[in-house]
């Protein structure tokens, strides 16, 4: 065979477009198996239904993505919040962990691996966005959560959707991207939700924040102070104010993923977003080092 017929596909493979993306995270941030997800997720539903005022197409929503053990029931019960009769093309998925000077970085292999089915990645979409605005391709040996850990929630609740993975820079970067996807879409006609995915204050000595000291007192702080902070810009869908606030605050650790998802939903009509539940992992596990957790809809 003339080895220049398969020039094509060999750079194709090269930049991620015919590859697929494998999981990463260990056992232990969710289950290893596809059976073990579905009864888990499930798990989190049993007793529980959509809020009477989510009853209105919602647009996407900012969920936790610590392990499944913290914040699965949330994340679980947003993406249940998010389900409509109509057909969903599109699941977007905006992960963080970047800083201010990052560009954001997407996603550009052809599927991503979960333990319920690979999820296709809407390559169409990657090219467009990439042609849009600077971006950075993600690596395939990042170990970061926030996207990852959402993907089998996704396979559950959007068994034939296409995904766009991204994640934000925690900087109006994150703005631009988000009125970007939204262009997109609305011009392609693409039926899609998006997620921001980020966890909020994390506070104690594992993570070298300890304003309040430790105790009940510093639980108080922040629920009532720093985390209501964030969420109550988060619900009047204060994109700079959010940003800012978690920059100066240390209230969250992916803002840029919220602000994006923020903006997406903004530029498709959303006015305000409504808080589904809150709650921290010392709700769970009382320790002096915890993290806040949030689920809101647009």
């Amino acid at each position: 065979m003339n080895p220049r017929i398969l020039e094509p596909f060999i750079e194709k493979w090269r930049d991620g477009a015919m590859s697929r993306r494998n999981r990463n995270l260990p056992r232990g941030w969710y289950p290893w198996d596809g059976k073990d997800c579905k009864k888990e997720i499930e798990s989190y539903l049993e007793g529980w239904s959509t809020p009477p005022d989510l009853s209105i197409k919602s647009l996407g929503g900012i969920i936790p993505h610590a392990g499944w053990y913290f914040s699965g029931r949330l994340a679980a019960r947003v993406f249940r919040s998010l389900k409509s009769e109509k057909k969903v093309e599109l699941v977007v998925v905006y992960g963080g962990h970047l800083s201010t000077e990052d560009l954001p970085r997407i996603v550009t292999e052809e599927s991503w691996e979960t333990p319920l089915g690979d999820i296709e990645i809407h390559t169409d979409f990657v090219k467009n966005l990439m042609k849009r605005i600077e971006t950075k391709r993600e690596s395939s040996s990042s170990g970061d959560n926030t996207i990852e850990i959402q993907l089998a929630l996704v396979k559950y609740f959007f068994p034939e959707a296409k995904l766009l993975a991204i994640r934000s820079p925690v900087s109006l970067k994150a703005k631009t991207l988000g009125e970007a996807v939204a262009e997109i879409a609305r011009k392609e006609g693409i039926q899609m939700i998006v997620i921001g995915s980020t966890d909020l204050t994390h506070y104690g000595p594992n993570y070298g924040f300890l304003m309040k000291g430790i105790g009940p007192a510093a639980v108080d702080w922040v629920k009532k102070e720093n985390d209501k902070g964030f969420i109550d810009r988060a619900l009047r869908m204060d994109i700079e104010g959010l940003l800012k606030h978690a920059l100066e605050n240390d209230s969250a650790c992916s803002a840029g993923a919220a602000a994006s998802a923020m903006a997406t939903c903004k530029s498709l009509g959303a006015e305000k977003g409504i808080l589904l539940d809150y709650y921290t992992s010392y709700d769970i596990l009382p320790d002096d080092s915890f993290v806040g957790y949030a689920g809101i809809v647009y």
